[in-house]
């Protein structure tokens, strides 16, 4: 990360940092990993570094992101997939 030693610095660093969220969100496919205090010890971690393995293995985009408990322990790692061509 460079060092801001301005305003004008932090501008344009966050500029830079707005549009690489942006692009990771244009790519239309959203990987949501469960890593509530539950998903975690059911091995979440495990499987949020093996999607974003597997991924930059097969080169493919996709905006991997993380959530907390949503109340179903027992199914737990739980991984949800929102495609840009399905409505949610």
């Amino acid at each position: 990360m460079p060092k801001v030693t301005s305003l004008e610095d932090l501008h344009k660093l966050r500029a830079q940092l707005r549009e690489e969220v942006t692009q990771r969100y244009d790519v239309g496919t959203t990987v949501v990993v469960g890593m509530g205090t539950c998903g975690i010890a059911a091995g979440a971690r495990e499987t949020l570094l093996a999607l974003n393995n597997e991924l930059a293995r097969r080169e493919m985009s996709a905006n991997v992101t993380i959530d907390g408990c949503i109340g179903k322990c027992q199914f737990e790692p739980i991984v949800t997939i929102h495609r840009a061509s399905e409505s949610p």
